[in-house]
């Protein structure tokens, strides 16, 4: 009986959470990726209040590029700050310098779920915050998934332009220095305007005297600490929004279809205290509300207002799920858009994205297949925009091993500046162009050995490439925003 009632004792206990596998310390740990089956490492620093069987706060921190895991601990006081402040902190790998798209982005997902495994995790105090190339990677995991974090605390990271409608909800917590060589000041400082815009709560820290210097993240980090323990996840927010090319939920708001793939897609609701829901949506064809978890007053009717179309809601529970009609069918309609109505018990399954096709589509597959994909978005995009000369940041290509997706090719070019530029250069300026940060010799096609030495040519590149020329913005034209936009809109149309 004894030996039965302890066997219960412990199994209850496992799974209540309340046996940590885990004492305080750091640890070098590893998980398995659901991505690939992978074995990826990351470290874990768990502080001494774990002994007090209480759900902890968890801060995921993101490293730069060239450095691995180990650099917040090594180069930061994130443990003793973590200490004093009761948090734990899981410094993953993201395998490397992938500017934590593709792969890189579902190993920082795994991590918070083998995390949650080892220890008891409190769901509504999850943060993320990272420096440089981790800096963008939490404005773009922490957009990407506003269902997971509470807040979020970029530092010197790169502008996440429209994707930044979707820190509704994340409070972020943005610092950069001034005198910053490495990633401008700009690329905070317009994300920090355009949320005074939208109306985003964020608290901004202008530095000056650390330029790129981790001893600027270490100053800082009692601030972050104190930021984040001061924002728990909101539990019914008043306001949900998402920007994406893609399906994707943000807590009652479920963005389904849009109308123009690969376009990015904007939808912005607003629940009034009146039982009003007003909701902006730009590019949607498809979107759903879970009423349940609508923060309006019991009793209360609710009504919706998307543009000028309005409509008073019945259901007290499930989804509402609306499509547009009307207007956007055809050309020659004028007027609002139209759209209608239905209730599910269940969430209905996000539009799925085009599939690759064509000729195109096949060039890329293939060359994703023999390693020859940088080679083959540089042809390709030299033809489509009626270039001479097609030079690319190859080593910015980088695409997980296995089949070519559509959703991998989103994510094709890592860097977060996807911008492309046409330009007239010299075979000599093109000899003079390197790198962005790896510093070594782009990809030029055709080989610029093989170009005209006596005359202009017509160039299509990345700006981060263009922006080393002298006076390039007044000399080139930007022929596109997102170059893996360009790409997925080739490669799944046919051509």
């Amino acid at each position: 009986m004894r030996k039965r009632l302890v066997g219960w004792m412990i199994s209850a206990a496992m799974v209540s959470g309340a046996a940590f596998a885990l004492e305080s310390g750091d640890h070098a740990l590893q998980f398995v990726s659901s991505e690939d089956g992978t074995t990826q490492p990351y470290r874990l620093y768990v502080p001494s209040a774990v002994a007090n069987q209480t759900s902890l706060p968890l801060v995921v921190v993101l490293h730069g590029w060239g450095v691995d895991e180990i650099a917040w601990f090594k180069f930061t006081p994130v443990k003793r700050i973590a200490e004093e402040f009761g948090f734990v902190v899981a410094a993953p790998y993201a395998r490397g310098n992938w500017w934590y798209r593709g792969p890189a982005e579902h190993d920082i997902v795994d991590v918070v779920e083998d995390v949650r495994k080892r220890l008891r995790i409190d769901p509504d105090r999850i943060y993320l915050a990272g420096h440089s190339m981790g800096g963008w990677g939490t404005w773009w995991i922490g957009s990407r998934h506003p269902n997971l974090f509470a807040a979020i605390a970029p530092m010197s990271g790169f502008d996440p332009q429209d994707f930044v409608l979707n820190c509704v909800n994340l409070a972020p917590f943005v610092i950069h220095d001034q005198l910053d060589d490495i990633v401008p000041v700009s690329f905070s400082r317009r994300p920090v305007q355009r949320m005074a815009e939208l109306g985003i709560s964020h608290q901004y820290r202008e530095e000056i005297g650390y330029g790129h210097a981790s001893r600027m993240i270490g100053e800082n980090l009692p601030r972050v600490f104190e930021w984040f323990r001061a924002h728990p996840r909101v539990g019914r927010p008043q306001r949900c929004a998402i920007a994406t090319r893609v399906g994707q939920r943000n807590r009652w708001l479920a963005l389904l279809k849009t109308e123009t793939w690969p376009k990015l897609a904007r939808l912005d609701a607003v629940a009034e205290k009146n039982g009003h829901i007003r909701i902006n949506a730009d590019n949607v064809a498809s979107f759903a509300l879970h009423v349940s978890e609508l923060p309006t007053s019991s009793g209360v009717p609710l009504r919706i207002a998307i543009g000028d179309w309005q409509t008073t809601l019945s259901a007290t529970k499930g989804w509402a799920v609306f499509e547009a009609h009307g207007a956007m069918d055809s050309p020659k309609r004028s007027g609002p858009k139209q759209w209608s109505l239905a209730y599910q018990q269940t969430l209905p399954q996000q539009a799925p994205v085009p599939a690759i096709h064509g000729k195109i589509g096949t060039r890329l597959r293939e060359a994703h297949a023999n390693g020859t994909l940088a080679l083959v978005v540089a042809e390709i995009l030299r033809a489509y925009f009626h270039a001479e000369v097609c030079v690319l940041d190859s080593d910015k290509i980088r695409v997980a091993a296995g089949e070519l997706t559509t959703q991998k090719l989103l994510d094709a070019w890592v860097h977060p500046v996807e911008r492309l530029a046409r330009i007239k250069l010299t075979r000599e300026e093109i000899l003079g162009l390197n790198e962005s940060i790896s510093k070594g010799k782009p990809l030029v096609v055709p080989p610029a050995e093989s170009l005209p030495k006596r005359r202009k040519l017509t160039v299509i590149l990345p700006t981060l490439l263009a922006a080393q020329i002298p006076d390039w913005e007044k000399r080139a034209e930007i022929v596109s925003d997102s170059l893996n936009e360009t790409l997925c809109e080739l490669a799944t149309r046919g051509r």
